[in-house]
């Protein structure tokens, strides 16, 4: 009876041990997968900013824009040049004299300056870019209510797709291209989802819709803070210092500083890990500290 009693005491020793190996296992592997998500969500937020800033200014053979507006007419032409995205307007998707600019996020508690995306905005900053995309576009695959810039060297229209025949439109060269118009505002906002009750954020960006007006697409679940620095003459700037020309306008930027925390979509038992983070230069405290983070950073030269 003794030896029976031993037994099942070593037994239920060896089980309590087995079943804490396999919690264990169990949570590192959890960890690990959170981590996997977390790297490849940093990865891939730097990759499509980084190709997209490149790509910011880019006017098919029109590349003074930045010197020169008068070369830019049309039956749309330029609106007037606005630290702003109007929602329902298509200032915003014309305005190609504004290849970037950034919208610093506020010290208080305040909205982001930034009427399209104010409402939406969770956290962090901004960032607009501009450029029209290769390969051009042909008049038969247009869309009527959607804004196109049509461009030499030397002269720009910018017309809706139904206008793409209008005697104001017309370019007299070979040379002429037609190409969409590519806006993008990036941000991070909450996607309406919840993972035990807390709330995911993501990475955000406004596009053109076929209406010419913002219109937001998520894009990375888990993107939690974006701050950028600009590089203008031989220093990083916020975008709230950046150096305006005599105009009121952003200056031609050189480089982008760009700063992205990432966090587990959803928190972890067992984790608890209360930390400062430093973005760029701001001081990031979380609210919650049961979700795994990571900082990803680079810096990106324009191109045009």
């Amino acid at each position: 009876m003794m030896e029976l009693l031993v037994t099942v005491v070593i037994l239920s020793l060896l089980m309590a041990g087995l079943s804490q190996l396999v919690v264990t296992n169990s949570q590192n592997a959890s960890a690990t997968g959170a981590l996997a998500r977390i790297a490849d969500t940093g990865r891939n937020a730097i990759q499509l900013l980084s190709t997209d800033i490149r790509r910011a200014g880019y006017l098919g053979g029109n590349i003074n824009i930045l010197s020169s507006t008068d070369m830019i007419s049309g039956s749309q032409g330029l609106p007037a040049y606005a630290i702003n995205c109007v929602a329902d307007t298509t200032d915003w998707a014309r305005m190609i004299n504004q290849p970037i600019v950034g919208i610093n996020a506020p010290d208080d508690a305040s909205a982001i300056p930034y009427d399209c995306i104010a409402g939406q905005w969770l956290r962090g900053d901004a960032l607009t870019l501009r450029y029209a995309p290769t390969p051009a576009i042909e008049v038969a695959d247009m869309i009527g209510t959607r804004p196109y810039l049509r461009v030499t060297m030397i002269d720009g229209k910018v017309f809706l797709g139904s206008e793409a025949g209008a005697s104001e439109n017309v370019i007299n060269d070979p040379t002429a291209r037609d190409y969409n118009l590519t806006a993008h505002t990036y941000f991070v906002a909450a996607t309406g989802r919840t993972c035990q009750g807390r709330e995911i954020p993501a990475l955000f960006r406004m596009a053109i819709d076929d209406n010419g007006l913002p219109e937001p697409q998520e894009l990375l679940a888990g993107v939690e803070n974006l701050q950028l620095r600009y590089l203008v003459g031989n220093r990083y700037y916020d975008a709230n210092e950046v150096p305006l020309t005599a105009a009121g306008r952003w200056p031609r930027v050189e480089a982008v500083e760009i700063t992205v925390l990432v966090r587990a979509e959803c928190p972890e038992t067992g984790f608890n890990i209360n930390r400062t983070f430093e973005l760029a230069d701001v001081e990031y405290i979380p609210a919650d500290s049961d979700f795994r983070r990571q900082v990803f950073t680079t810096t990106t030269q324009l191109r045009n």
